[in-house]
């Protein structure tokens, strides 16, 4: 009578092809070109490589449904067995199916500097509903009459100058104007340090991004952390064994309620959001719905903060693929968030623009 691996044995049978040695921080490194060609015994490397990453590394990989760990376990038991000589490309096409299937919008296996890259397959299709204001700028502050304008079109590679001076720019802008936009739109997230002053400065106080976060903690996770330090800093008992361990718990008690006395900014505030907002930058949306006075205007939000913090490149050593995974899983404040993102309080059919649509409320308010 056939017996049915049990998920533990099916972990173990991919990550007996590799060792926690092998995990590798990828830097800068430029993988290997698509054509680069891999022996047998490469590729079921690179397989086990890709297992561990996931199975030990991966914050996401015990909140999976059992089904899903199965599906994704027996695709790449498939491909580990019946390993062949192929070439890096033919190599992350086997893989893609294993990727497609994860409901994580952050999750993803590239052939760098090559334009090759596998990613969840799961992502929905948002309405048209116009583009930021910053243009191709980072970002950009202006004001009309009583109305300001924060946009913020990216949060990658800002330099300590571009952070100094959205700074400064927000604090003169917010004291003229009585009602605030913030345009969010194309905002795929990056470093959420210039926004989470900006935020906590509006609230008047921290308010936390969910209830409860947890971090890896086994050999192979905290070996990677010691890849990027400076990105992690880990809140959690080194001595613990339990793997996940809890990051950081937020109790409703630990959640301030806002106080207008103390907010830095009292009026209406106006989010303006589109299907490619996500990660740093649905935190915006996370701490303005403590705002009494915010809306958000668009369509929905992409759906990427669950599965956070994604410092983990891990560099395959034949083909240099980088795979990349989230670190800290986030238990929500909403449910089911990845994938949906956050639904808009003023929603836009597809071809109108959110900023329009914003800037009509506001009249229709006044009068």
């Amino acid at each position: 009578m056939f017996r049915i691996q049990t998920i533990l044995e099916m972990e173990n049978l991919l990550l007996q092809g590799s060792k926690t040695k092998d995990l590798v921080a990828a830097g800068k490194t430029k993988s290997k070109a698509p054509g680069t060609k891999l022996t047998a015994q490469q590729v079921r490397h690179e397989v086990s490589i890709f297992a561990r990453v996931l199975v030990n590394v991966y914050c996401g990989w015990p909140f999976h449904k059992k089904i899903l760990k199965r599906k994704i376990l027996k695709k790449l038991i498939d491909i580990y067995n019946n390993a062949h000589a192929m070439t890096s490309l033919e190599l992350i096409n086997q893989l893609k199916p294993v990727i497609e299937i994860i409901p994580d919008n952050h999750i993803n296996l590239s052939i760098s500097g090559h334009g090759v890259r596998a990613k969840t397959g799961l992502r929905k299709l948002r309405p048209n509903v116009g583009s930021n204001v910053a243009g191709n700028n980072k970002f950009v502050v202006k004001f009309q009459k009583d109305i300001g304008v924060i946009g913020v079109r990216t949060l990658i590679d800002w330099t300590e100058e571009d952070k100094q001076t959205f700074e400064q720019q927000w604090r003169d802008l917010l004291p003229k104007v009585k009602i605030l936009i913030i345009d969010l739109r194309n905002n795929s997230g990056g470093g959420s340090l210039p926004i989470d002053l900006l935020c906590r400065y509006i609230l008047g106080a921290r308010y936390p991004i969910a209830r409860k976060m947890y971090i890896r903690n086994n050999p192979d996770a905290n070996a990677v952390k010691n890849f990027y330090k400076p990105l992690n800093v880990a809140v959690f008992d080194p001595q613990s064994d339990k793997d996940p361990a809890i990051y950081k718990y937020i109790s409703k008690k630990s959640i301030p309620k806002f106080d207008e006395t103390k907010a830095g900014f009292n009026g209406p505030i106006y989010v303006l959001i589109n299907g490619d907002v996500m990660s740093a930058a649905e935190i915006v949306c996370t701490n303005m719905q403590f705002h009494p006075k915010a809306k958000l205007v668009g369509t929905n939000t992409c759906g990427g903060e669950v599965y956070g913090n994604n410092y983990a490149y891990i560099l395959f050593p034949h083909s240099n693929m980088i795979f990349n995974v989230g670190c800290v899983y986030r238990e929500l404040f909403v449910k089911n968030f990845e994938l949906n993102g956050y639904n808009p309080d003023i929603k836009c059919p597809d071809g109108t623009d959110a900023m329009n649509v914003a800037l009509a409320d506001i009249k229709k308010q006044k009068h």
